[in-house]
């Protein structure tokens, strides 16, 4: 499993501090086993002298004394007249390690004289530098008994409570909902904070999406009633013979903003759970049929359907009316963006789906850009490279409903250039 740079961090630094810990020990061991190595040196040289000093009664019974030592690791001599008497100090000797103390004797005639004390402590020192080795073998077993437990210890007190307060949040429904604000209590202690900043934040988002929400369906619905007036009256003035161009100009325009009336009006009713739909049994050729008459004279012959793409037509469940909604919009955008024909077909999906198309010959839509132009407020770089203007919600809208009605919407590459909209609805029998 790959380590996260926080764990990987974490679980390094642990090992580190162990490890340092671990060799300042063993420093520390080795000086006090030095120290004591040479206090037992000292105090055995003290306890020589002592000895000598109480069986001696002279300097000429010193030599014999000297010379029957009982220890073979031992040497014991006598300084030259005049030396300085100075501390116990270590001598390396080949591969032989030595400790030397010179102590002063004082004899029972009264005269004086220095004592050289030489200790052979190789094998003493061998013995610490083993137990010194044994140690660091130990420490390293014992520091990946530690990282073991560590990435354990890391896992369940890190790695699995994160996972979740992650999973807490992205179970975020969106838009937020009060709801969803976490329990503070059931946190870690050092979750807690996060948590709260967290809530914070979602109650800022949820006030502000119900003031949008609100403001938008207020304006959806105070837009309708005079946008209808618009349209009702420039009708009655067409039917009453040939009207200036201006007057045209104000029917297509009334009708733009019919139209992005309805689409907020969706979105709001979707955010407040109030988008209805009735899903029934369609036929796919019964849809591209409808869609083809209401659009043929718009369009000026530019809207090709080829029906015999289909051998047995798909069923699929969907809402008529917001299905033609639906391609109505596709096919809008596609007369609006291209200049050459729209074809519309349909086929069937691998899960046995009603897949309908509406293919153009424009510039198509970039692979980065697939997924973004389905959002709110958002226009592809081709629709943002054209002279023509574009709310960005009306393929928003149409992914919405299509979604609502159980299929999802999706582009892809057409055959010989251009872009394929396909709207993937699910087969009903």
């Amino acid at each position: 499993m790959r380590l996260s740079p926080l764990r990987l961090w974490l679980q390094s630094t642990s090992l580190l501090a162990v490890l340092a810990g671990y060799s300042l020990l063993l420093l520390v061991n080795q000086r006090i086993a030095a120290f004591d190595r040479v206090a037992a040196h000292r105090q055995t040289a003290e306890q020589l002298a002592a000895e000598l000093e109480r069986r001696a009664s002279g300097s000429a019974q010193l030599q014999p004394l000297l010379a029957s030592s009982l220890l073979p690791n031992l040497r014991l001599s006598l300084l030259p007249a005049g030396t300085e008497i100075s501390d116990a100090q270590p001598l390396m000797r080949g591969d032989q390690q030595w400790l030397l103390s010179q102590l002063p004797l004082q004899l029972a005639d009264g005269s004086r004289a220095g004592l050289l004390v030489e200790e052979d402590v190789s094998a003493s020192v061998r013995r610490e530098w083993f137990n010194f080795w044994l140690l660091l073998a130990a420490a390293g077993v014992s520091s990946l008994l530690t990282s073991a437990l560590l990435r354990l210890v890391l896992r369940r007190g890190l790695v699995l409570p994160l996972r979740q307060f992650t999973a807490q949040l992205s179970a975020a429904a969106v838009p937020p909902d009060a709801a969803d604000a976490i329990a503070v209590a059931e946190q870690p202690e050092e979750l807690q904070p996060i948590a709260i900043a967290y809530n914070q934040l979602h109650g800022r988002l949820v006030d502000s999406w119900e003031r949008q929400r609100s403001f938008v369906d207020g304006v959806a619905h105070e837009l309708r009633t005079p946008i209808t007036l618009i349209s009702g009256h420039v009708q009655a003035l067409q039917r009453r013979g040939p009207q200036p161009p201006a007057l045209q100009l104000i029917q297509q325009e009334a009708e733009r903003m019919g139209t992005l009336v309805s689409d907020l009006l969706d979105l709001a009713r979707n955010d407040s759970g109030r988008l209805h739909l009735r899903c029934r049994p369609l036929h796919a050729d019964d849809v591209l049929l409808e869609l083809h008459e209401r659009l043929a004279v718009q369009a000026a012959g530019r809207l090709q359907l080829q029906l015999a793409a289909i051998p047995e037509p798909p069923v699929a469940l969907a809402d008529p009316h917001r299905l033609q909604q639906c391609l109505t919009a596709l096919v809008d955008n596609a007369l609006l963006y291209t200049d050459g024909p729209v074809i519309l077909t349909a086929s069937s999906g691998p899960a046995g789906e009603l897949v309908l198309h509406v293919i153009d010959r424009g510039p198509g839509v970039l692979p980065s850009e697939r997924e973004a132009i389905f959002g709110r407020f958002v226009r592809g770089s081709a629709g943002l490279a054209s002279p023509h203007r574009g709310s960005g919600i009306g393929l928003s809208v149409v992914r919405l409903l299509i979604e609502a009605m159980g299929g999802r919407v999706q582009v892809a590459d057409a055959p010989g250039g251009g872009a394929d909209f396909q709207l993937v609805l699910a087969g009903g029998g």
